[in-house]
Order: structure tokens, then sequence, then C-alpha cells
């Protein structure tokens, strides 16, 4: 793929499902929005305890359906698989098989040692872009960001309350 020239969310979506079918195809990955392929390694057992935690927080507080590592179609950012992703139960119910998500209501991140901060605000601006009401991210000393279209604020707009285990954490 040329990394100069953006994929239409077609493609983008055609390139996913190849791979999806391909058994050669990594386990761990995500698409940018020139098609290229990024690799993800597979999340150590701290960050999935963590992601855990938050998918039946979520399930428990909000009362729907909270699930791990589901693809996300962007409008700015290719298709990227967040650690935790949250809408109503109407709107899961409404997706066929195998669909890659658009603008669910909350996404989740949970940073890594290896994230690099401008490739992280590529991704948030990505999902907020595309429709995302809130980003959570979970930094790597347990610290939360709730951000929205208009930045960084100190609660939730969908009143959460998120408890860390802090051993967990470095």
């Amino acid at each position: 793929m040329d990394a100069t020239t953006l994929v239409s969310p077609e493609e983008l979506t055609q390139q996913w499902a190849e791979l999806a079918q391909d058994e050669q195809s990594p386990d761990y990955y995500e698409l940018t929005e020139y098609g290229e392929l990024v690799l993800s390694p597979r999340a150590e057992t701290p960050h999935q305890r963590i992601c855990s935690s938050l998918v039946r927080q979520l399930s428990q507080q909000l009362g729907e359906e909270a699930v791990q590592e589901v693809a996300v179609l962007t409008t700015t950012a290719g298709i990227r698989v967040p650690d935790v992703v949250w809408m109503p139960q109407a709107r899961w119910n409404e997706l066929p098989r195998n669909a890659i998500l658009q603008a669910p209501d909350l996404i989740i991140e949970v940073l890594s040692p290896g994230n690099r901060k401008p490739e992280m605000n590529h991704k948030i601006q990505g999902y907020l872009g595309s429709g995302v009401k809130e980003v959570i991210v979970i930094g790597l000393t347990g610290k939360i960001d709730y951000i929205r279209q208009d930045g960084v604020h100190p609660t939730s707009i969908f009143n959460l309350t998120l408890s860390l285990p802090s051993q967990l954490f470095s």
C-alpha cells in the first residue's frame, strides 16, 4: 500500500475481511487510514486483567454490554481495535455478524509501555471524529482521562465510577 494515499472505508473494510479469512494473518493487528497493517503484540496478563475489570464495571454500571477488542472503523485513523468498547444493547442487536463497529458510544484504551503519544492521540482523535462520545484512557500508573470532543474532563459523561486495582500498575 502507498503510505501517502488514503484508502476508502469500503476498501479498508474489504482488506479487513480478507485478512480475517487468511489463516496466515497475524492475530492482533489494525489497519491505518492508508491501508497499512499495524501489528500489535498480545497484551500481557496485567493489561488483560485491567480490561476484564473494566468490561465488568461498564456492564454493571451502564446495564448494557461492553466488549474487549472489537474492530472500529474511523473516518481518519483506519480500522482500530480499542481495548474495550461499550454501546447500548439495541445497537449491538442491529449489527450483522462480524460487523466492524462505527462510532460506538464509549471506547477505553489501556496504555501499554510500547504506546507512543502521537499514535494514541491520532487514534483518539479518529474515534472522536467518527462520532464516539467519549474515549477513556487508562495510563501506565492507573491515571484515568475522560476525553470528549471538547477536551479532557475530570469525570465521565456516562456517570461512571471506575475502580482500578493498583497492584496491576507500575
